[in-house]
């Protein structure tokens, strides 16, 4: 083999390798939306009414309820035109911020998730 052809088999297996592991990540994007939708239902649990500062507390249960998961990225919407209204506060209402702490909890988990791609 030459030393043309060998750099053009590494080329060949590394573009192989590299397209087998973007599949195996993007296969894992709906686990991973799934863990931030479970960890909003644990983080989301707080008795109404909640205190300014920690995650809003259950009314209804729509914020919830109200998850959309994105399926081609890492990424969970709420279908509630008031959670922004609740995460940031407005003149009249303090704060109630959750995003954040959905993260945290859920961080673990999708780090687990994409931890096996690999070989």
């Amino acid at each position: 083999m030459t030393p043309a052809e060998a750099a053009e088999a590494v080329k060949v297996q590394v573009q192989t390798d590299k397209e087998r592991i973007e599949q195996q990540v993007i296969t894992r994007y709906p686990r991973a939306s799934n863990a931030l939708r479970n960890a909003a239902l644990s983080v989301l649990t707080n008795p109404s009414p909640s205190p300014p500062g920690s995650p809003p507390g259950v009314r209804s249960g729509n914020l919830r309820r109200n998850w959309n998961m994105s399926g081609s990225t890492v990424c969970i919407t709420s279908g509630m035109g008031y959670a922004g209204y609740l995460e940031h506060g407005t003149r009249k209402m303090a704060a109630r911020p959750y995003v954040e702490k959905i993260k945290q909890t859920a961080l673990p988990n999708i780090t687990a998730i994409f931890a096996e791609i690999g070989g």
